[in-house]
């Protein structure tokens, strides 16, 4: 034989070798849409026969869905297809990944398409070549062009990164392999060991599975860390198996992009993290927030009631035997400043609670005007723990216009800005650290958010790679490497921008997000909506006129099934209302049934009988007045029953501890509506 023909014969068993081993279907097929050539795996994969499949017309196709990715490739131009596929020579219902190029003579004309088929369950693809039956020696020569063409075509546009290796070098690798491992020329990759390719820890495991294959054990598709140029990683699952290429044993490797999957695996990983963590979170506040209320209104009866009376007595005592005056009255006063004192200090734990509320609730992705200043602020009040010990903390907070946000979302991007400044710099030296909190508006009227430390800084090489997931300078145990990622990811999804500048003494973090659509425009129809109001839709607060004349006494209901909080409520309120207190809300409907004629009714949210949502709903079927006269107090509504009716009820509603006086103004309206 000449030697083209012997070459035409290497080819075509190379050839056959890769077409019959490929773990992927191949097909091809004309201009007028007949298949034409198809591997066993194709066979396989669609649960059919070689018969069947003979001369398919795929215009006669079952499921039309990827007929305009097919149809595509005739029109010149590659294209996928992923998903639900039904099989039209058989039952056979599968799911895909399909990817289609053209087919070209070697005047560059386009003679049909190629298809390339993967069962995303298996997981398994390989690749495929075309073969044609020659005999003469003119006929040889073309054909060996064309198995030649198509040989490059399969490989040099696959989707897929494809490498040949031999003695543990690279000896071959198509363009996505080079792009993918950070390279621009094949040369630049050509003669390396592949072994430099893998990440280290897992080079042994890289080792035995290629030393099992020349064995001629199988081996199955591996999750390989592969070591891009710069030193970023990716993660790529890679099938292998044994060829003949160029005339001696090799290794083919498969690599398929698994770093997207992984970093949404993470990224559900992190939401199952914080909705344990929320959920957590919110029940703890509740379960505070009642002795809390209970702690402020004691402390507040005893600093507007029962102090000055003590003070008032103790006067009168000390002059009637004829004391030192200022002595017991001193002593009284130290009694007011260290119950002032527990006040404030009750009143920052409201403070914490309810912004841990705020960042621990259901992320519904509810978009609403926020006020950066606010959220800010509530962050703060999370993460203070971390500060107070490691810099003075300095607030430059100029007036900016509100934001569409997720309150919630947008606290967890503040959060770990705030958390990552302070773990930049040491413990013990407050004084001698600083982190700046500023807000302004940049260009466009857009909101700057920019949170500044004074740590040594970030050097060049970490700069670059600062927002990648599973990036982390931390500590193993102190860092996931993707708190920077989804906090870019969230500002991203707002429409704005998180970068950075560093230098050593300063490192900024600057947030830029677009105003709002509210910012300045109507609240309601009203006015113009201030950013120092509130940034949540709130219903129609009730404000009572202050009376002309001394308010009439009223009768109040208070259900609660925390008794001394409901008997704190009813010292406090006992001077201008009879105070009634049930702490059951089954004992509670007993009662209005037998007198609905109480005022006003306080009526806690959460209790273990029934429920503040069970007493509304009685009430509204038997006694609708009744029910309108409903106030709901909740220390945290934290399960979505409980959050739909809040949100739905028109009643209204107090949080956990009180504010006490818009407490008595609200009962003063009940009763004088009445």
């Amino acid at each position: 034989m000449s030697d083209t023909s012997e070459a035409l014969r290497q080819s075509e068993e190379r050839y056959r070798t890769l077409f019959e081993q490929a773990p992927v279907g191949v097909f091809l097929y004309d201009r007028n849409l007949r298949l034409t050539t198809w591997n066993a795996r194709f066979t396989q994969l669609l649960q059919t026969t070689n018969e069947r499949l003979a001369s398919l017309d795929m215009h006669g196709l079952r499921d039309r869905a990827v007929l305009p990715s097919i149809e595509g490739a005739l029109a010149g131009a590659s294209s996928t297809y992923e998903g639900r596929y039904q099989a039209t020579t058989s039952d056979a219902i599968v799911w895909v990944s399909m990817r289609l190029c053209p087919l070209r003579s070697a005047s560059g004309e386009v003679i049909g398409g190629m298809g390339v088929v993967e069962d995303l369950t298996e997981r398994n693809r390989a690749l495929a070549a075309l073969r044609e039956n020659v005999t003469e020696r003119q006929a040889a020569e073309e054909a060996l062009k064309r198995s030649e063409a198509r040989f490059r075509a399969l490989i040099e546009h696959a989707p897929d990164a494809i490498g040949v290796v031999r003695q543990g070098r690279w000896i071959y690798a198509n363009p996505a392999l080079i792009t993918y491992l950070g390279y621009e020329r094949a040369g630049e990759l050509i003669g390396r060991l592949a072994r430099d390719s893998v990440h280290p820890d897992e080079r042994i495991t890289h080792e035995q599975n290629h030393a099992d294959l020349e064995r001629g054990t199988s081996v199955s598709p591996h999750e390989y860390r592969l070591l891009r140029r710069d030193g970023s990683i990716v993660h790529a699952e890679v099938v292998s198996l044994l060829v003949d290429y160029d005339g001696a044993p090799a290794t083919l490797g498969v690599a398929r992009d698994l770093t997207e999957r992984k970093q949404m695996q993470a990224r559900l990983v992190q939401a199952e993290r914080m909705a344990a963590v929320g959920t957590l979170a919110a029940g703890v506040a509740h379960e505070i927030n009642s002795p809390l209320a209970y702690v402020l209104t004691q402390l507040t009866v005893a600093t507007g009631e029962a102090l000055p009376a003590l003070k008032q007595r103790v006067e009168v005592l000390e002059h009637a035997a004829d004391l030192t005056p200022g002595e017991l009255t001193q002593r009284v006063l130290e009694l007011e400043a260290a119950i002032d004192g527990a006040r404030e200090a009750a009143e920052r734990m409201r403070s914490i609670v309810r912004d841990l509320r705020t960042f621990s609730r259901a992320d519904d992705g509810e978009i609403a005007p926020t006020d950066v200043r606010r959220v800010l602020d509530a962050s703060l009040n999370m993460v203070f723990g971390e500060i107070r010990h490691r810099a003075r903390l300095v607030k430059q907070y100029d007036d900016v216009p509100l934001v569409d946000a997720n309150e919630a979302r947008l606290g967890q991007v503040f959060v770990n800005l705030l958390v990552n400044a302070a773990q930049a710099l040491p413990e013990g030296n407050a004084a001698a650290n600083l982190i700046r909190l500023r807000t302004y508006v940049g260009d466009a009227g857009r909101v700057v958010v920019e949170v500044m430390d004074s740590g040594p800084g970030i050097p060049d090489d970490v700069k670059a790679q600062i927002f990648d997931p599973f990036f982390t300078t931390k500590p193993a145990g102190v860092g996931t490497g993707l708190g920077l990622w989804i906090c870019q990811g969230i500002v991203t999804r707002l429409g704005g921008t998180i970068d950075l500048a560093s230098r050593p003494g300063e490192t900024i973090f600057r947030v830029v997000l677009p105003p709002g659509a509210s910012a300045g425009k109507p609240l309601d129809g009203a006015r113009a909506l201030r950013v120092d109001e509130p940034n949540h839709a709130q219903k129609p607060a009730m404000k009572p006129k202050p009376p002309d004349v001394k308010p009439r006494r009223g009768r109040v209901l208070v259900i609660d099934d925390e008794a001394p909080l409901a008997n704190a409520l009813k010292m406090f309120l006992a001077d201008e209302h009879d105070v009634v207190v049930s702490t059951s809300g089954r004992d509670a409907l007993a009662l209005l049934e037998k007198d609905p004629t109480f005022d006003a009714i306080l009526c806690d949210l959460m209790m273990p009988d029934v429920t503040g949502v069970d007493v509304h709903e009685a009430l509204r079927e038997r006694a609708p007045d009744v029910a309108a006269r409903l106030v709901f107090v909740t220390g945290g509504a934290f399960t979505p029953r409980m959050r739909a009716f809040l949100e739905e009820v028109r009643n209204p509603q107090l949080e956990k501890p009180f504010d006490l006086p818009k407490l008595r103004a609200l009962l003063r309206q009940l009763v004088a509506g009445r």
